[in-house]
């Protein structure tokens, strides 16, 4: 029996634009649709017919020059059995050296509700995500600033071991 995956995703997407209150909510002629949040957190919906899946994906922060490595050892750490990202996975998107969370959905999907629900989620654990990686960044900055301040000291004055 052949699906009609995009009305599928089109008659989800429907539902939610209801409880978004976004009239017109729905897949695009490339079969992918974004939704805004809070002015801050764009949701890429893509559908891949041929997998029989809809993908969601956002991005959540450019990777950062300063703390790169603790931010993506801690996203390794997150993704690990998806104790962190509440079954979404971590990439990098090498062409814009971008961090993103993505999530697949198998189709068809059984309940709206449940849709809905795991988007909410979603939104939740990108939102969580672009505070942690902000607050990690702000704190290597600080330390990378404090060490160049030290070795400037030490250059100038010499260093004071006893």
């Amino acid at each position: 029996m052949d699906m009609d995956y995009k009305k599928e995703v089109n008659s989800l997407l429907k539902e939610l634009g209801k409880v978004l209150d976004l009239s017109s909510l729905e897949l695009d002629i490339n079969n992918h649709c974004l939704i805004l949040f809070d002015d801050k957190i764009v949701l890429n919906l893509e559908l891949q017919e041929e997998r029989g899946a809809l993908i969601v994906y956002s991005y959540i922060s450019v990777v950062p020059f300063t703390g790169k490595e603790l931010v993506l050892e801690i996203l390794l750490e997150a993704n690990f059995f998806w104790k962190a990202s509440h079954g979404a996975t971590f990439a990098i998107d090498k062409q814009t050296q971008t961090l993103i969370l993505q999530q697949r959905f198998l189709l068809p999907i059984a309940k709206s509700e449940n849709f809905q629900d795991e988007l909410g989620i979603f939104v939740d654990v990108v939102e969580a995500w672009m505070k942690r990686i902000d607050d990690i960044c702000s704190e290597a900055e600080i330390l990378l600033e404090e060490n160049l301040k030290t070795e400037k000291t030490e250059k100038k004055y010499g260093s004071w071991k006893y």
